[in-house]
């Protein structure tokens, strides 16, 4: 319950850990509260229509949030970036996800859900916060920091710079035969190094980014293939921000962790699914779900059977001689292969390769 309310306030507050610093009794009774995410990760869908292209820069302006907030409070905020369908709305009530942010003028929750779901007042315009029903307690805080949070000026000169990116941001081109991206020809050339086809790279790079250059995750995971500055650094990447050093650097590290996967033995169906798990929770945690896999008598080279153990790590595993930390962020992990395989399909029955 706690963690699908505070994602929603880092769309519409993030930035306010400068209003901590505020004497009235309603800011102490928030500055008492605000820890208790330390540690957790939270998950964000932001839903897009035809009237938000993946690359406008309220996205960047929300990532912004997010970002701040996430540093104020130790927690971890993945958000995702996707096309509005009914399986976002599953995700939502089946607890994979915490919150959606949504359209209210373009979209609605669909009838089947309504009775599960309630929604804060507007965030900015007619976008607002979807949450679970069990929820609707901390809609009323939500509510209660939009109030507080948008009449500042913090929040207003945040807002200004939302609309001085409006001319500098790359949007995204409507998929077309020939076309998915305006990065397709660099997705092409890079992804030929690894041997992938350019589609199965594009649909890794939606699933990351929205094809949005200028996000930057609450970790630090920059532009459209989200890579950390630390290991751009170790690949000799100068500027993680340009489009071609970030695919350039995204297609390595998927190229080097599909070789391991290879190199071991593994076959190539199963390779691809593993990079691509990899490449959402880190190679070192997909070894540690192997393990755990190994444990329980599974294949550790068959990703059905380790996606399968996943959920017995949420909370820390320790039997049969294997002991983990605890994997919260294991929902998002055993359904990114699948997520991305999907888009994937879609590419290849509408685009050229």
């Amino acid at each position: 319950m706690r963690v699908a309310a505070i994602i929603a306030m880092a769309l519409v507050a993030a930035y306010v850990f400068l209003i901590f610093s505020r004497t009235s009794d309603s800011d102490l009774d928030y500055n008492r509260s605000r820890n208790f995410l330390t540690g957790d990760t939270l998950y964000c869908t932001i839903l897009i229509d035809n009237k938000l292209n993946p690359g406008n820069p309220a996205l960047k302006f929300a990532t912004d949030l997010i970002r701040q907030f996430s540093s104020n409070n130790h927690c971890l905020v993945e958000v995702a970036v996707e096309k509005s369908s009914l399986r976002n709305w599953e995700d939502l009530t089946d607890r994979l996800t915490d919150v959606i942010i949504f359209n209210s003028k373009t979209d609605s929750i669909p009838d089947v859900f309504k009775d599960y779901l309630v929604t804060s007042s507007a965030i900015e315009k007619d976008y607002v916060c979807a949450m679970r029903y069990d929820d609707d307690a901390i809609i009323d805080n939500i509510n209660f920091w939009i109030s507080h949070v948008k009449p500042t000026s913090d929040y207003k000169k945040l807002y200004a710079k939302l609309h001085q990116r409006e001319n500098s941001q790359i949007y995204a081109l409507p998929m077309t035969r020939y076309s998915i991206s305006p990065f397709d020809d660099l997705t092409k050339k890079y992804s030929s190094t690894i041997g992938w086809d350019w589609r199965l790279v594009s649909a890794l790079m939606y699933k990351e980014s929205g094809f949005n250059m200028g996000i930057v995750s609450s970790m630090g995971a920059v532009g459209l293939m989200q890579v950390l500055q630390s290991v751009a650094n170790s690949m000799g990447v100068e500027n993680i921000y340009d489009p071609e050093q970030n695919i350039r650097a995204g297609c390595k590290i998927l190229g080097r962790t599909y070789n391991k996967y290879i190199s071991s033995g593994m076959d190539e169906e199963n390779a691809i699914l593993f990079t691509l798990a990899s490449y959402n929770a880190g190679e070192g945690r997909i070894q540690q779900c192997q393990k755990v896999a190994r444990a329980e008598g599974k294949d550790p080279n068959n990703w059905e059977d380790v996606a399968s153990v996943i959920p017995l790590m949420a909370n820390g595993y320790n039997n049969n001689g294997v002991k983990v930390s605890p994997f919260r962020g294991g929902a998002q992990t055993m359904n990114y292969p699948e997520r991305v395989m999907g888009q994937y399909e879609i590419y290849k029955k509408t685009v050229e390769e």
